[in-house]
């Protein structure tokens, strides 16, 4: 197994929960351990920590998926195994995430996310941690802290050419179906999506309202358009998530 990457579009400083994971071992730790390096994006003028990063894009604007998509034309990707999209107030540790990147891939998983931890802002039921379990195959992972394998990178610079993708509201919802892959979620990883109440946090970047535009654009057209132009296949639009869950497996 090749190393992944993890990409991060940042504009605040790291945020620690001690109580839930190893604070030594924050998950942008540079430590020789990880399965992974790092990529950040920077959109603002914040100061970087030392030692957070293996590589670094000083000045960048637009929303997350923007500087994505910025980020996946001009850094090479090819040699290595996935590409991680994190949200920069995500909370997990490098044990979490070597865990789930060796759990998916000897499962032969080309998407997947960490299951998010008790208290998490989120309200997709099928990402919430279960204890026990060791994963689930769905077909939905949400935008904020998702796995693509390498393989699969192509496609999706396929579908950026027919939609400026900005909130990720809807972009999340296709990804299945547009890589045509079922998803893992790693209940035996977590990470930590910190609410508004909890110190540090800082509000969305995006109006709901306007999200919620762009996803039914997405639902109604992009997703159509694409699996024609790329497929060749006839399908309807859509109408919200689906949470189908395929299979749980309990831990051994």
């Amino acid at each position: 197994m090749k190393k992944s990457l993890i990409f991060s579009s940042v504009g605040i400083p790291i945020n620690f929960y001690p109580e839930a994971y190893d604070s030594d071992n924050h998950w942008r730790y540079t430590k020789p351990e990880r399965l992974y390096e790092t990529v950040l994006y920077r959109y603002n003028d914040i100061e970087i920590e030392p030692n957070t990063y293996d590589y670094i894009s000083w000045e960048n604007k637009g929303f997350k998926w923007q500087i994505a998509h910025k980020f996946l034309q001009e850094f090479d990707w090819t040699d290595y195994e996935y590409i991680g999209f994190f949200d920069d107030d995500l909370i997990t540790d490098i044990d979490n995430i070597n865990r789930a990147i060796k759990l998916a891939y000897d499962n032969r998983i080309k998407l997947f996310q960490l299951s998010t931890y008790k208290g998490s802002e989120s309200s997709h039921h099928i990402l919430h941690q279960r204890e026990d379990l060791e994963y689930s195959i769905t077909r939905f992972v949400e935008g904020m802290c998702n796995f693509v394998h390498t393989s699969c990178i192509p496609t999706l610079l396929e579908l950026w050419k027919l939609h400026d993708f900005k909130s990720g509201y809807g972009f999340d919802v296709i990804l299945s179906k547009v890589l045509k892959e079922k998803a893992m979620v790693v209940h035996s990883s977590s990470v930590y999506h910190p609410p508004a109440s909890f110190k540090g946090y800082t509000p969305s970047y995006y109006k709901v309202d306007e999200a919620n535009r762009e996803m039914y654009h997405i639902f109604n057209s992009v997703y159509p358009d694409f699996m024609m132009q790329h497929y060749h296949e006839y399908v309807t639009p859509l109408f919200g998530i689906d949470y189908t869950i395929y299979e749980e497996v309990k831990r051994k």
